[in-house]
């Protein structure tokens, strides 16, 4: 009799274990759904992330080039004004 009662109290741990453990199980589908979720909307956050730092660096390097020219046109003009400068100064000279 002794045997049966301790047979009957172990399958009664084994039943709230077994209980406790789809409880568990249930709980961790639960959250492995949410984290998947979670996943696809990260994932979709750095691609449009990715998507706009392209955009940035192509912004990035049209302004640089605009700079290059306009560092360009700046020297040309200099360059200019300066011929300009020497020719209005020798045509004074010349007329005094």
């Amino acid at each position: 009799m002794e045997a049966l009662g301790l047979l009957e109290k172990k399958i009664k741990n084994l039943v709230e274990l077994l209980g406790k453990l789809k409880d568990e199980n249930a709980k961790l589908k639960a959250e492995n759904a949410r984290l998947t979720d979670e996943n696809v909307q990260l994932s979709q956050s750095v691609e449009s992330l990715t998507k706009e730092v392209k955009t940035a660096e192509h912004v990035a390097v049209e302004h640089d080039k605009n700079l290059d020219e306009l560092s360009q046109e700046k020297a040309l003009t200099k360059i200019v004004v300066d011929d300009l400068i020497k020719s209005i100064d020798s045509l004074v000279e010349e007329s005094q």
